[in-house]
């Protein structure tokens, strides 16, 4: 699938979740699409014949974004409706520890003093980082923003970064060894970009947020443990503090105006925010770690959550004095046949509860949206090997980046919110 991620679920129709793997179900009808401000060729007219829907939200919020893969953001003609649409974009995958190592084990090491004082062999270079050059190139090319994802995520992460000697065979090192290899790793991407925009981009912000964390807590009840217990991190800790060592690294490396991120999904099932709140407080109790926002995915569907549910999640981390950020949001249809007008109307919900509960000054909120797609034929949801999620049909544009009727839904809801 096109976002290569862990996604323990996709959400369907009943309340309910279900895996990424295969389900045996029959094939749904497609939705049908019902012509909304007819083009000179009597189709949808596409993304760029209409308003930018940054134009609107960016009154509201800090940035209105879309995940875009490196096929699409070396793409002059996508990332023409892409800056038209948005002011930010997050990489699918390409800041990821897989891309950032180029998938190489390090073939010479160089010393690293970490904080403790003792000297521990590091990999020489990172060799993704031609590729986040030509990235950051693209962003500042279009005038974008861009939500850093991610440094430290037990997934797409190499198996022998974790292991003595950089080699998958061999045992997990210790926690102190672990340790600096954060501390290092976390440092390098940073100063990188940090370095980057002062030397190409007049020191202005081009990454401006960082899911520093990303996925870390468990997505079922629990009593005493909030934490993914499969996870190389938690296999070498057995704890948080593997977490709040990331958010005080970042604290330590990354510009000051650079906001931290715990980006999760499933944030609004109670459990979940529960457990996301208890990391937060963690973070929170150390006082040289910095977290500013909580990361809601939001790989929602027709059904579930409840708007009014997720709002309370909202509201749940807002009272953490933190922000919270829409970060990866679709509404899938989980295999019922729908209407477009229907998603429409589901989108607009949202968004009506998304500028309710916007930043504004003296008081956290939501500070930004990004969609997690540009059009439904590359939703990862679309992209796999489900037959029912083949038939997603999860976002705003679809075809030749064709305006569907939510697109509008979503654009009117700003055009005619107010307070």
């Amino acid at each position: 699938m096109n976002k290569i991620k862990e996604m323990g679920i996709v959400l369907l129709a009943l309340g309910g979740l279900i895996s990424c793997t295969p389900v045996k179900a029959k094939p749904q009808p497609q939705i049908p699409v019902k012509k909304v401000s007819a083009s000179k060729e009597a189709g949808q007219p596409r993304w760029t014949e209409v308003p930018g829907l940054k134009d609107e939200y960016t009154k509201y919020f800090n940035y209105f974004g879309f995940a875009v893969p490196e096929n699409q953001l070396t793409s002059n003609a996508i990332m023409k409706g892409v800056s038209h649409q948005a002011n930010c974009f997050t990489c699918e995958n390409e800041c990821k520890p897989d891309f950032i190592f180029n998938w190489s084990r390090p073939t010479s090491t160089d010393d690293f003093v970490a904080e403790n004082g003792y000297t521990y062999q590091v990999p020489h270079s990172l060799a993704g980082f031609s590729r986040l050059d030509k990235i950051l190139g693209i962003a500042k090319q279009n005038n974008m923003i861009m939500r850093g994802h991610v440094l430290v995520w037990h997934n797409q992460t190499p198996e022998w970064f974790f292991k003595k000697n950089y080699d998958g065979r061999e045992p997990y090192v210790e926690k102190n060894e672990m340790t600096a290899r954060q501390e290092w790793y976390i440092k390098t991407v940073l100063e990188f970009v940090k370095d980057w925009e002062e030397k190409n981009n007049d020191g202005k912000r081009i990454i401006v947020v960082w899911d520093v964390v990303n996925e870390a807590c468990t997505d079922g009840n629990w009593a005493d443990n909030p934490l993914r217990t499969s996870s190389p991190w938690y296999s070498i800790y057995g704890d948080d503090s593997f977490i709040v060592n990331a958010f005080r690294f970042a604290n330590k490396y990354a510009p000051a105006d650079v906001q931290l991120a715990y980006n999760d999904y499933s944030c609004y099932s109670p459990a979940k925010t529960r457990a996301i709140c208890k990391i937060v407080q963690d973070i929170q109790a150390d006082p040289q770690a910095r977290i500013d926002v909580v990361g809601m995915q939001s790989h929602v569907s027709m059904t579930y959550p409840a708007v009014a549910d997720y709002e309370k999640a909202v509201n749940q981390f807002l009272s953490l004095g933190v922000d919270v950020q829409v970060t990866e949001l679709e509404i899938a249809f989980g295999g019922r046949l729908i209407s477009q007008e229907q998603l429409a109307d589901r989108y607009a919900k949202y968004f009506q509860m998304f500028l309710k509960n916007r930043k504004q000054p003296g008081r956290n909120g939501i500070s930004g949206v990004t969609l997690w797609g540009t059009k439904d034929e590359v939703s990862w949801i679309r992209n796999n090997n489900d037959d029912m999620n083949r038939q997603q049909r999860p976002l705003l544009f679809e075809k030749e980046y064709e305006c569907k009727p939510a697109f509008f839904s979503v654009l009117e809801t700003a055009q005619k919110y107010s307070e």
